[in-house]
């Protein structure tokens, strides 16, 4: 259980019976009192529940900050450095799709400040359908699938029937972790089953990755590395990791 899914249990456990103990909540989810408390801090931060002696109750907000609100918050400075490389590459007159990622949604909030005549551009993400639908020269066209809450997009076979149906000049995505050997990574089981076959939808692929996910690893891999990828990340990639990477093929841009 993902630690965004065990908060969002005891939040809905805390809205029904308006009090919970450490203790009984620790055996139910049959993790430690430690984890326990953190999850209560972090609740607590976002105002939805107060600490008391040996457990916790409701305050009466149910605004729940979903994993994908934290990660928008998460490496700001970064995102926005690659959001505004990452535009640079995309053209008027063409159709890109963008995933549902955090660092994706910087780059969506980076087209309004360009002009477009016809941009058409297909989303599995709820959050930039709804922060670019309307905008004068994009034509936004959200796939179908099953909704992911926490993620705020749609996932599944529906999502790549979609894109099937269109003639993809880019895509843009993001991922967990990138490493040389492992290539690209994810923690998150949907994003393992849906990804690899949006990349086989055709267009030049396009990863938007903080420097941070280069430290990292993660349990699903997505797909090797290759001359077929360009990867956008920030200035602090160590250059010798950068060397390590374009050794597999892919075109890095920092």
């Amino acid at each position: 259980m993902y630690p965004f899914e065990r908060r969002e249990k005891l939040l809905d456990r805390l809205r029904k019976k308006g009090r919970s103990t450490i203790e009984e909540d620790a055996r139910r989810l049959r993790v430690s009192r430690i984890t326990l408390h953190r999850d209560l801090q972090e609740l607590e931060r976002q105002g939805l529940v107060k600490k008391v002696r040996g457990g916790a109750v409701f305050t009466g907000n149910s605004q729940f900050e979903t994993h994908f609100d934290l990660r928008l918050k998460a490496n700001i400075r970064e995102k926005e450095e690659i959001a505004r490389k990452a535009v640079g590459v995309i053209r008027d007159d063409t159709s890109i799709f963008l995933d549902h990622s955090s660092t994706v949604m910087v780059l969506a909030r980076e087209l309004k400040s360009h002009h477009y005549r016809n941009l058409v551009l297909l989303t599995n993400s709820l959050a930039i359908a709804s922060e670019l639908g309307g905008e004068k020269g994009i034509q936004v066209i959200l796939t179908g699938g099953i909704v992911q809450s926490e993620f705020k997009a749609l996932s599944g076979q529906w999502v790549v029937e979609t894109l099937k149906r269109i003639n993809l000049h880019q895509i843009f995505a993001s991922v967990g972790a990138v490493s040389a050997e492992q290539g690209l990574m994810t923690q998150i089981p949907f994003i393992y089953e849906t990804l690899p076959a949006v990349f086989q939808c055709g267009g030049q692929v396009n990863i938007l990755v903080d420097h941070s996910k280069f430290f990292k690893m993660a349990t699903y891999r997505i797909a090797p590395l290759g001359p077929s990828l360009t990867i956008f990340t920030d200035r602090d990639l160590p250059k010798s990791i950068r060397r390590e990477i374009e050794k597999k093929g892919p075109r890095v841009i920092v």
